[in-house]
């Protein structure tokens, strides 16, 4: 089958074909997405955490807001999860529905 000649012509696609290529775009889409989630949080979240340098001959201790890494990273795989869960439940049920109009 030649998918880009099919691409043109109505009617070739089958609902399968179709629903794996929007799963796979969804996927890409859920990824940026999810980055988006995880750089948000990565800004906002911050903790204090501690410095401590030589100044004239003193020991000082300070603190400073750092990013939150870990919760970034989690919040990324935790987001990622989640809506690939629910991408992959809609795409089951649209070619379930799309698969009763097929003959």
């Amino acid at each position: 089958m030649n998918n880009f000649k099919d691409f043109f012509t109505l009617g070739k696609l089958s609902v399968s074909y179709v629903m794996h290529k929007i799963f796979y775009i969804g996927i890409l889409v859920i990824a940026f997405k999810a980055y988006l989630f995880a750089k948000g949080i990565y800004l906002t979240h911050t903790y204090m955490k501690g410095i401590e340098f030589v100044q004239d001959g003193q020991h000082l201790f300070t603190s400073t807001e750092v990013p939150n890494k870990p919760l970034a990273i989690f919040g990324f795989i935790i987001f990622f999860i989640i809506v690939l869960v629910i991408w992959k439940f809609i795409c089951e049920l649209l070619i379930k529905f799309f698969s009763y109009f097929e003959s």
